[in-house]
């Protein structure tokens, strides 16, 4: 009987420290692929990303246009970028099976920037060092250096493309709200 409680209590310690390596050695990897990996429905070669962006686990939809990523660009998580619509006006397979097989392209310029959680519906270009704030809707062109946010995103600010330098008695703005002009 002590036998089999020692033989069943080393086993036990083998599998617990072989669990203990396995998911040691595989979390990098898990916390990569949750975090990190875009994921792509429809053809990837429509999809062109700079090398320099950071695009999380963003979802891109190429299902009717092309989506391009410049350099600089970040996005928070859970960004979705969606070329696909369909056709409202149908009803059961026809509305899943109406889609558009181009023209509703996404560009996002140099430097901008894409908050968790926003949603972006081609066509649309969102312009160079823009913010789009989280939870946004973008379905129209974003001005370069502008900040948008809410649903439909709508201008909120403006970022300052020549700051002056600082005063260190000051704190430094570099944006111009509603509220200021």
């Amino acid at each position: 009987m002590v036998q089999i409680s020692k033989l069943s209590s080393l086993k036990q310690r083998v599998v617990d420290r072989i669990v203990r390596d396995l998911v040691t050695h595989l979390r990098p990897h898990w916390e990569f692929s949750m975090l990190r990996q875009h994921h792509v429905y429809g053809d990837a070669a429509l999809v062109e990303i700079a090398e320099t962006a950071n695009v999380n686990n963003g979802l891109f939809n190429v299902a009717s246009g092309t989506i391009k990523v410049e350099d600089y660009v970040f996005f928070g998580h859970n960004v979705c970028v969606l070329t696909g619509t369909h056709d409202y006006t149908k009803f059961d397979l026809e509305r899943q099976t109406t889609i558009p097989k181009s023209g509703r392209d996404v560009i996002i310029k140099r430097g901008a920037w894409i908050a968790s959680n926003v949603t972006i519906l081609g066509p649309c270009l969102i312009g160079e060092h823009a913010v789009v704030a989280a939870g946004s809707v973008v379905s129209s062109d974003v001005a370069p250096h502008s900040i948008v946010g809410g649903i439909p995103a709508r201008k909120i600010g403006e970022i300052n493309q020549n700051p002056i330098p600082a005063d260190p008695t000051q704190p430094e703005e570099q944006v111009k709200t509603r509220a200021e002009k």
